[in-house]
């Protein structure tokens, strides 16, 4: 029988500045993961409340002092070695300007530059996070585009983008487009990358994820119109030219291991909650849920009969985000 590895609880912190760059410290060399960069925390001590364990470890770390903070995501990694759970919290108040106590590097780094830093893999997801909204929104079957025209002006775009599934393939999809990008609106285009690059997509969501890769049949005619005629090899090279958020669908296991074998970086699993819409697909529950996102390196949101009330049962069983449709319509 294996041994079993290790387990620790860890906090960490998401600090901004007035200029909405990052605080990132950088890791000791002779510590698990040394010379990655991090958000900066560390180990939870046995009963201690989250941000208290945060506010201390920043004091420790950094020199702030009376940080307060709150939920921004949840992340359960299994190394070679080692078991963590990270909670992430994101810092809304403290005093003291960030500096390395204990001689580690510390930088303000902007969003866009993260990338370019090497993180532990535990820390890639709120990399991707950082980048995303708290709810994607589906427009309900049966709007006119009006109708959704109205809808996109009526989303908060600091929290809210927008899953464009059944406008994919519409002739209106350029007005669409076009508004979302004047109002700053995050918004996915669904399966086909060469729409998504056209229109400047934030994000492409693939539906039909199999073994062979992303879209390898295409949608059917009915539904994508000419996509349903791509050619796949057309498809698979227009994903690896493809510059946002690529974003899958996923309802099991194989096909989550799918989506992070094509590269994908968040993914809607459902149905969490039985759905009028489909009846016959069996809900996963919260604790379902859980099990299947533990260890991936995906940014989750939850779908299927949730609401914007459940963002906190969400964040606690490692979901990022919410996506539904008429419940935040």
């Amino acid at each position: 029988m294996s041994e079993s590895l290790p387990e620790i609880t860890v906090v960490a912190a998401i600090i901004r500045d007035r200029r909405d760059r990052l605080c990132l410290s950088r890791r000791p060399e002779h510590k698990h993961q040394g010379g990655l960069w991090e958000f900066p925390g560390g180990k939870v001590e046995e009963g201690e409340p989250l941000e208290q364990a945060l506010a201390r470890e920043l004091d420790e770390e950094l020199g702030m002092q009376g940080a307060r903070s709150r939920p921004f995501m949840t992340v359960r990694h299994r190394y070679p070695d080692l078991h963590v759970t990270l909670h992430f919290r994101e810092v809304t108040a403290y005093t003291g300007e960030p500096h390395g106590r204990e001689g580690q590097p510390v930088e303000w780094v902007p969003l866009q530059e993260l990338s370019s830093r090497q993180f532990p893999a535990a820390n890639q997801p709120v990399v991707t996070g950082l980048k995303l909204p708290r709810q994607l929104v589906i427009p309900p079957e049966g709007l006119s585009h009006q109708d959704v025209l109205a809808g996109i002006d009526r989303l908060d775009p600091a929290s809210q983008g927008l899953y464009l599934r059944q406008w994919s393939q519409s002739e209106a999809l350029p007005e669409l487009a076009a508004r979302c990008r004047e109002r700053g609106v995050r918004f996915w285009i669904r399966d086909d990358a060469h729409l998504a690059t056209r229109e400047h997509a934030f994000g492409l969501h693939l539906t039909a994820l199999d073994a062979r890769g992303p879209c390898a049949s295409g949608p059917s005619p009915r539904k994508a119109g000419k996509a349903g005629r791509q050619d796949p090899r057309a498809q698979e090279k227009a994903l690896q030219n493809f510059q946002g958020i690529l974003s899958a669908s996923c309802h099991n296991e194989q096909e989550i291991a799918q989506a992070v074998e094509w590269g994908a970086q968040m993914a809607t699993l459902s149905p969490v909650h039985a759905t009028p819409t489909h009846p016959d697909a069996r809900p996963l529950g919260w604790d379902r849920f859980q099990a299947l996102v533990e260890g991936k390196p995906l940014v989750f949101y939850a779908l299927g009969g949730v609401t914007p009330d459940d963002l906190d049962t969400a964040l606690h069983h490692g979901a990022f985000g919410l996506a539904g449709i008429r419940a935040f319509w």
